[in-house]
């Protein structure tokens, strides 16, 4: 039974590594009719004119209009393939863009920016919006007991809430930040395994985060609900990112047993939360230094 299960999802694994790309060269005989050249291929080696040209109908205009939004007839910059192997082949589609098949993929970050916009769009059209993120700060008072020690902290939360505040309204600061926490420890656990530079896993974390942004438009739709951020950086159920980002690791770091796969995932989350305490103890430190240096009386005299 086992056995047969394993043969299964070999054979859907290898399904996943094969790609259809690129697109087949034509062997005919061609005269460019821009520059004249002669040549054989899709494409003019002199002024890079598409054989496949076309006249100025309504059909043609169109499809120019399509082509600019990635969905190339040719198969070039296809928005279409990008989107169908983030859901099919999505650490396998990564990898082969990083390899060097990128003309065959649509841009990550033009991608994210559109599906940002799809997203941001519905969320306002379903009325789904996220209200206001609570006050950490005033939780972590309420359950002070020691009237002294509240006190005593109130000026240093008080500024820390004002910081928790700024980042709770510019979301797109807040995800920035997220976004390279999470690259800088994927970096980490896996730069002695698959030697990507910082910049190539941040390009995969662009894409990782465009397919989460298609799981969190399909999730909003079903439940009609706005899913919070938490540690990571995706409007997604976060049990889901665990399951897909390990799905998406295993392929894109080319893992072949789960359980070494699975523990150097746990190290990546371990590294995450490493990197956000060290952020949090830094913005607290800050906040001490800033009213050390421009409020000193707040910290000495007794509130009132």
């Amino acid at each position: 039974m086992f056995a047969k299960i394993k043969k299964f999802l070999l054979r859907i694994n290898a399904l996943q590594e094969q790609s259809d790309y690129p697109v087949k060269l034509t062997d005919e005989q061609h005269v460019c009719v821009h520059c004249g050249t002669s040549f054989t291929g899709n494409y003019c080696p002199q002024c890079g004119l598409n054989v496949r040209r076309s006249f100025f109908t309504l059909k043609a205009v169109a499809g120019k209009a399509a082509d600019s939004l990635g969905f190339d007839e040719s198969g070039n910059r296809s928005m279409l393939r990008t989107l169908r192997d983030l859901i099919w082949r999505p650490g396998y589609m990564i990898r082969d863009y990083l390899a060097g098949h990128s003309p065959a993929y649509f841009q990550p970050f033009k991608l994210l920016i559109l599906l940002t916009i799809i997203f941001t769009l519905l969320a306002h059209m379903m009325g789904v919006m996220p209200e206001e993120t609570r006050d950490v700060s005033d939780e972590f008072l309420n359950k002070m007991e020691e009237d002294s020690l509240r006190q005593a902290l109130l000026p240093i939360m008080q500024q820390l809430k004002r910081v928790l505040r700024w980042f709770d309204r510019h979301i797109a600061y807040t995800l920035i930040l997220q976004n390279i926490v999470v690259v800088t420890a994927m970096w980490n656990v896996y730069k002695k395994r698959v030697h990507y530079t910082w910049t190539e896993t941040f390009i995969a974390q662009m894409y990782i985060s465009c397919q989460f942004l298609m799981i969190a438009i399909v999730e909003m739709l079903l439940t009609w609900k706005f899913a919070g951020r938490g540690l990571f950086p995706y409007f997604v159920n976060e049990w889901i990112v665990l399951i897909v980002s390990l799905y998406d690791f295993f392929q894109l770091f080319g893992e072949r047993h789960f359980f070494p796969a699975l523990w150097r995932f746990i190290k990546v989350g371990m590294y995450i939360f490493i990197l956000y305490l060290t952020i949090t103890l830094t913005i607290l430190f800050g906040c001490i230094l800033y009213l050390v240096f421009t409020h000193p009386d707040t910290l000495t005299a007794p509130a009132s």
